[in-house]
């Protein structure tokens, strides 16, 4: 014998469970889009990751002497959780 029995939820209760919902998948999405650039990035790829323009990125090498950067053999490359961390660094509202 199948027994069906419907619960009915507070529609408060509801919305606050759909915004939870919503806010994991855009964390999870955030997260696997960072998750796709590789670990070194050269410059363009590090460009894109932090969505500035290569002549942003120029003067922000120039303005800022502490960007990591990571130079071997004269092929710069730039670690992807040191860039976070430089930006985090630069944060308005600490």
């Amino acid at each position: 014998m199948d027994v069906t029995i419907k619960v009915q939820l507070p529609e408060d209760l509801q919305q606050a469970i759909t915004h939870m919902a919503r806010q994991a998948i855009k964390q999870a999405l955030t997260e696997a889009k960072k998750n796709s650039f590789p670990p070194y990035m050269n410059k363009t790829e590090a460009r894109k990751y932090l969505h500035i323009s290569s002549k942003t990125l120029l003067d922000w090498e120039t303005q800022y002497n502490d960007i990591p950067i990571i130079v071997i053999d004269g092929i710069q490359r730039y670690k992807r959780t040191d860039l976070d961390e430089w930006m985090q660094q630069h944060r308005l509202n600490k």
